[in-house]
């Protein structure tokens, strides 16, 4: 049996690190997701030693959200059967082997085929880790502990701009496969989740596997609540994807999922993550495109981790996710009007040169507050655990197609109309329609147990 003794008297401790180690495989998603801004300009440009048309980059952009669902449904099969630790541990193999083989690819083909694969390991992880994490968390730092997610997933897109503008594939490849290393080394020496054990009938490990993550031996009423939570949310052994429709708590907390994911999707993140470097180069700024991405990235790093860090705990999420959907909205607004007036009105736009730039970042931060991490957030709250792996399963792939299908989109409307304008007053709209249905459904769940978020969505909230 695992001895705890040297984990009393280190209060929360265990889970931050725990939370640390499994997010670095959200990191290298991070990467996968960003790889296309530094890069895919140098692909589809003339000189480039793997020829790749417009038609060819735009899928291998959105090859990741493509093999998402794939990796999404498996995590979901696997979570419950083989554990949440386990599932998102056993990523990290395959992430190491598909950035080494990044480094040798010749063909944009091959390019997208690895980035599908890694995308397949990010629906796992999205699937896996936010269900660890919300039942690790003591629930006055569940906001902080989920919101990593999303700080992890920021530093992994910073870092691929950073290298990929001074290194090529080769070593950039070469440099990003440490990270999957370090994620499996640091995160098999932390517990499986608590919910877990108890699930598989095991409370003798749940019990160790909560004292580690608590720091201490007094959790006889923790457990307690724990079992009861367990049993009651496992209330049926034979469970299914139609409960996500048929049971009006979960039904309830899906559209709740959808608000934010849509509103998420819509406001135009994947297209400005996907195609950064070359929006700033459309704009016509006269600010260099890589120091742009730089600033931008960064700027969205600076704001996730100060919002999470001293916000998200203190005010809750529905506020922060109400500000956030608003002001996205505006910055796309005045990106969309910027390009209008480029191609439309040349001679104003000339003294707007600080437009782009400002309302991008802004935009970044403004999302980063709260739409960034607002359906991670959910999808580790809202569904008791009968359904939770099933639910984390299907609500990933339906947000990585939702990703898939608006970078698309983007793609097909700065092809066909040759203007970046109508695309961005399209995400503005998208932004103002979320915020209307965020404000009349979305509930706070600040500082409430995952037992107390489940009777709320029930209706026996006392």
């Amino acid at each position: 049996m695992l001895k705890t003794g040297i984990f009393y008297n280190k209060g929360n401790l265990f889970q931050y690190i725990a939370t640390i180690a499994g997010a670095f495989s959200i990191m290298s998603s991070g990467i996968n997701l960003g790889w296309t801004s530094p890069y895919l300009p140098i692909l589809t440009s003339n000189t480039s030693t793997i020829p790749t048309t417009s038609d060819e980059g735009s899928w291998c952009a959105i090859a990741p959200l493509l093999g998402s669902p794939v990796g999404a449904l498996i995590s979901a099969f696997l979570a419950d059967r083989i554990g949440r630790k386990f599932t998102t541990l056993l990523l990290a193999p395959i992430v190491f082997l598909c950035f080494v083989l990044l480094a040798f690819a010749s063909s944009i083909w091959e390019i997208s085929a690895l980035r599908f694969i890694i995308g397949a390991t990010e629906g796992a992880s999205y699937t896996a880790l936010p269900m660890y994490i919300g039942e690790i968390s003591d629930p006055e730092i569940r906001g902080f502990l989920t919101a990593t997610i999303a700080i992890f997933a920021i530093t992994g897109t910073l870092f691929i701009n950073v290298i990929g503008s001074l290194t090529d594939i080769f070593t950039s490849s070469i440099i990003c496969s440490a990270i999957p290393v370090i994620h499996f080394i640091v995160f098999a020496a932390m517990p499986e989740s608590p919910y877990y054990y108890i699930k598989k009938k095991n409370n003798e490990d749940a019990r160790v596997s909560l004292e580690i993550l608590r720091g201490t031996t007094d959790i006889a009423n923790e457990m307690l609540s724990l079992q009861k939570a367990v049993t009651r949310q496992e209330r049926s052994e034979r469970t299914g994807f139609l409960d996500l429709v048929t049971v009006p708590s979960i039904r309830r907390a899906c559209f709740i999922f959808l608000i934010l994911c849509l509103t998420n999707k819509f406001s135009g993140k994947n297209p400005c993550l996907f195609y950064t470097e070359t929006i700033f180069k459309e704009s016509g700024s006269k600010i260099n495109p890589t120091l742009s991405v730089i600033i931008y990235c960064s700027m969205e790093l600076i704001a996730v981790t100060a919002t999470t860090l001293f916000i998200v705990d203190r005010f809750g999420k529905r506020k922060l996710m109400i500000t956030s959907a608003a002001g996205c909205g505006i910055s796309v607004f005045l990106l969309a009007l910027h390009f209008y007036l480029k191609d439309y009105h040349l001679g104003i736009v000339e003294d707007l040169d600080w437009l782009p730039i400002t309302a991008l970042v802004s935009y970044n931060i403004l999302f980063s507050i709260g739409l960034a991490f607002g359906p991670v957030s959910v999808l580790s709250e809202l569904f008791p655990t009968s359904v939770k792996a099933k639910a984390l399963g299907v609500a990933d792939t339906f947000s990585v197609l939702m990703g898939a299908v608006v970078s698309k989109l983007f793609q097909i409307a700065m092809d066909e109309f040759e203007t970046m304008s109508i695309p961005f007053f399209f995400f503005a709209f998208c932004c103002g329609l979320g915020l209307i249905f965020i404000v009349k459904y979305v509930p706070e769940t600040k500082g409430k147990t995952l037992e107390e978020i489940q009777h709320f969505l029930i209706g026996d909230e006392k």
